[in-house]
């Protein structure tokens, strides 16, 4: 079965399950890290028109790149295929869902070349009386032979008993209202908002009375020592019966790190509904515990004003709030999962660290600085061994118009350059 491609996952906000996987491109928000999943589960209660159960929605993402495709000579294209299987127990130990469902998923040659952007979707549906339950959802990539399986715990309340009650909380990714107020929303799936700026929590509030009642309740965004690192208050008018609510939150005081979203009841002070999720950076090619040389390493491409500012913070959490900020600023593409100009940048230091160190790391030499500015030149023209001049290389960037010279005075392969560069302030760049 060929997937369709299709521009953003969304979903209307009466979350009508989708029976297949659904292929996205350019979409991915994957969390590629020292944790990295090899597919991602998020399972949603929410309450349903039949009062006996509670409908649980079960979204899953898988990364394209985690699946093993293989040529297809005869169609041209690249196939994989998989097997994944769902199990459901009770408090009681009991199966209450067991299903396997296998897809099939194609690409063109340009297609899997860019598999690393894309991932698939699928929204399975369930409807579960009020208990404790454990959910095993098993992959299998038949190219591979190989399986992956995890568990995941979870409850479904009894939405009779109480007048008011909320269902869980997704993490939204994108939302829009159309003319006629419908709400599409695209959820989220590994909850991790670390390429976003803003996000936004969808949950639905149920009343049960016949007549309009007002809620106060306050929220909270609690970091890995529960310490508060965002807090308001909410204040809603619910209607008779469902009442939908998005809420928005910008992503400008996170760190790396995990965090938990909390609402709580201001009448009772009970925890009425509550979501754990991330801020992770995909693709960071930079170790964060060695924070003080990432910053320091950012003399060619920040002023003056920026690294002071940086490097002046109090603590190391605004530290590293502020050095994300920097990058996130100078993102050229928002809201994808690469930050391009980020992983040049330091990918630029590694080679010039290879290149060119000596008795400095090599990023800290002249050669080094020139080529984490420019990248490589043109053409280069060497002259180790001249009878009547110090050791040199000359450096054309034709494309630029530029031309460096770096002369080896010691004899020891320290080149340095005959002319200075000057940044944008008027400054000479030098480390």
């Amino acid at each position: 079965m060929n997937l369709k491609t299709i521009t953003y996952f969304t979903v209307l906000v009466v979350l009508v399950p989708l029976l297949s996987f659904s292929q996205v491109k350019d979409r991915s928000l994957d969390n590629i890290d020292l944790n990295k999943e090899f597919f991602y589960l998020d399972p949603l209660v929410f309450s349903s028109k039949d009062s006996t159960n509670a409908r649980l929605d079960l979204y899953i993402q898988l990364p394209l790149e985690n699946i093993q495709f293989k040529r297809n000579n005869a169609a041209d294209r690249y196939d994989a295929y998989i097997d994944y299987i769902i199990v459901i127990k009770n408090s009681a130990g009991h199966i209450v869902y067991n299903n396997t469902f296998s897809e099939t998923m194609s690409n063109t040659e340009n297609e899997q070349k860019k598999i690393s952007e894309k991932s698939v979707y699928a929204i399975k549906q369930f409807f579960l009386m009020p208990d404790k339950y454990k959910l095993n959802f098993s992959l299998r990539d038949k190219n591979s032979q190989k399986e992956y399986s995890k568990d995941y715990e979870f409850s479904v309340k009894d939405y009779t008993k109480k007048k008011v009650t909320f269902s869980d909380v997704m993490i939204v990714s994108n939302y829009r209202e159309d003319a006629s107020g419908q709400k599409e929303i695209s959820p989220l799936v590994n909850g991790n908002v670390g390429n976003l700026k803003d996000f936004y929590l969808f949950f639905e509030i149920y009343n049960s009375r016949e007549n309009l009642y007002e809620g106060a309740y306050t929220y909270k965004i609690l970091d890995e020592k529960d310490k508060t690192v965002i807090e308001g208050n909410y204040s809603y008018f619910l209607d008779s019966g469902v009442n939908k609510k998005v809420e928005k939150l910008s992503t400008n005081l996170f760190i790396i790190g995990n965090y938990k979203y909390q609402i709580t009841e201001k009448k009772t002070n009970e925890i009425v509904a509550s979501k754990d999720f991330s801020y992770r950076w995909d693709f960071l090619p930079v170790s964060l515990k060695n924070l003080d040389l990432a910053i320091s390493q950012l003399v060619y491409l920040a002023t003056s004003t920026e690294l002071d500012n940086i490097k002046d913070a109090p603590t190391r959490e605004e530290k590293e709030r502020r050095f994300l900020k920097f990058w996130k600023d100078k993102d050229p593409s928002p809201g994808t999962p690469k930050n391009e100009l980020l992983m040049e940048y330091y990918n630029r230091i590694k080679i010039a660290n290879e290149r060119y160190s000596h008795y400095v790391d090599g990023w800290k030499t002249d050669m080094g600085m020139v080529y984490i500015i420019y990248g490589n030149p043109s053409n280069i023209d060497r002259h180790p061994f001249e009878s009547d001049a110090k050791p040199y290389e000359v450096w054309d960037y034709y494309d630029l118009k530029k031309r460096f010279v770096f002369v080896d005075y010691t004899g020891f392969g320290d080149y340095r350059l005959t002319t200075p560069i000057w940044d944008e302030e008027g400054h000479r760049i030098y480390y």
